[in-house]
């Protein structure tokens, strides 16, 4: 059902219950309007009841010859009834006898604590109030059809221009979904708007931003793997077809470098699925308990001669002897070898790379928290590259050529294996002064 037709039926309901509660308040005014005057006129009609209760007692405990009979009180007031023992037995006034008993003030006649009878009264205001009420019934029904019928054209009219004040945006946002659906690059969404429908443009714009976004970095990584792939590959392809032409068999050295070249390849597309793995949660780790301060050891012998052949001194210092972590050991030693391995690359020959490991307690955490810190003096890193160092095929260095340095994903496979550990890491740099990385591990 569409919100037009929705809007129609429910101001056809609003307006039906409008009118019934327009009578029902009527009618209830009515009785409101005939108990005040009651109270106001209190003393007039308790001497009608009194005259009437002394007319029984005096005629012996009847009724008999009441119809013909006169009371002095009985000026006061346009409309009388007697009722006793079912049957009408007084009457004065026009009104007809079922109205009275339905509309009438009713007066409970008591001899000797025994009800005799009961009086349905009307004094002029409450009859006034009655005659009212009947004109206001009669004059309902054509006042309620010239109503419903002027108010069905406004409701109509209004209703048109509220629909299509309503739809028009979400005609727009399906514009722009099936833009988004078709690939169209400007998509326009009534954001201007300060209600719901400006709340879900708003919304709708940022996920489309989201998969563009998503789709520019499907992309680049296609290109930049494509890139990564082509420079070895075409090494091989050319040192085989040279060897298919001449008909030389490859050298030692040749086969040596192709293979180094193979293993070049094998090692950035396994790189690419473990850190696809990893950004999916796909990854399974399997923690136990160990000692950072002997991980971080290990690395550092590790990588100590690539330090060595670039003549850095390469220190580790620790406060504590033990401090357990439960940690994926292979996985979390990947994630130290690929951090200190890009200090070393990046600090010029002769400089120093530090290691400090503690136990901290930090201000927004209840529980302690192991710190390892890189530090290195080497060159550093600019404020624009400083928030892309871990994405996918970075490099702050863009003047490094490709087959130096890595495949450009150390960095994003360690903070990934820092995030599914529960921790986190931080880097702070200056540029020519060098950089500290920092990464904290629940202890």
């Amino acid at each position: 059902m569409k919100i037009r037709t929705k809007l129609i039926l429910s101001m056809s309901v609003l307006l039906v219950f409008v009118m019934f509660f327009l009578l029902g308040v009527t009618h209830v005014q009515f009785y409101i309007f005939r108990d005040f005057a009651y109270l106001e006129n209190k003393e007039h009609f308790e001497a009608l009841k009194k005259e009437f209760e002394e007319y029984y007692r005096n005629h012996g405990d009847s009724w008999e010859g009441v119809g013909s009979a006169g009371f002095e009180n009985s000026g006061s007031f346009a409309e009388i009834a007697l009722s006793a023992d079912g049957e009408i037995l007084y009457q004065q006034g026009k009104q007809s006898v079922d109205e009275l008993l339905k509309d009438g003030y009713k007066l409970t006649l008591n001899v000797d604590d025994q009800r005799v009878g009961r009086l349905y009264v009307m004094n002029d205001r409450q009859y006034k109030t009655y005659e009212f009420k009947t004109m206001w019934y009669e004059m309902l029904p054509n006042i309620g059809i010239s109503s419903l019928l002027f108010t069905c054209i406004a409701a109509l009219l209004t209703i048109i221009l509220l629909s299509w004040r309503l739809t028009s945006p979400i005609r727009k946002m399906i514009t722009g979904i099936e833009s988004i659906k078709a690939g169209g690059d400007a998509v326009v969404f009534p954001e201007q708007r300060k209600d719901e429908f400006g709340a879900i443009s708003k919304a709708l714009r940022e996920m489309n931003d989201s998969l563009a976004e998503a789709e520019r970095t499907r992309k680049q990584l296609m290109s930049d793997v494509a890139h990564e792939l082509k420079t070895p590959l075409m090494i091989i392809q050319g040192e085989l077809e040279l060897a298919h032409e001449t008909g030389t068999p490859l050298s030692a050295a040749k086969q040596a470098s192709l293979l180094d070249e193979v293993l070049r390849l094998s090692r950035l597309v396994h790189e690419v699925l473990d850190l696809s793995r990893l950004e999916s949660g796909m990854t399974e780790l399997h923690p136990r308990t160990e000692n950072l301060v002997v991980l971080l050891e290990d690395v550092v012998s590790k990588t100590l001669f690539m330090a060595e052949d670039k003549q850095i001194q390469l220190s580790m210092h620790a406060k504590e002897e033990f401090i357990p972590v439960s940690v994926d050991k292979s996985r979390i030693l990947q994630a130290l070898y690929n951090i200190l391995t890009n200090a070393i690359y990046y600090t010029n020959p002769g400089g120093q790379i530090r290691l400090h490991v503690e136990t901290v307690r930090l201000p927004n955490q209840q529980e302690p928290y192991a710190r390892i810190r890189v530090e290195d003096n080497g060159a550093g890193i600019s404020e624009e590259d400083l928030p892309h160092i871990f994405d996918r095929f970075y490099r702050a260095d863009h003047s490094r050529a490709r087959p130096s340095g890595g495949s450009g994903l150390g960095l994003a496979i360690a903070r990934q294996n820092i995030l599914a550990h529960r921790g986190w890491i931080e880097v702070e740099s200056v540029v020519g002064e060098g950089s500290v990385f920092t990464v904290y591990l629940p202890i």
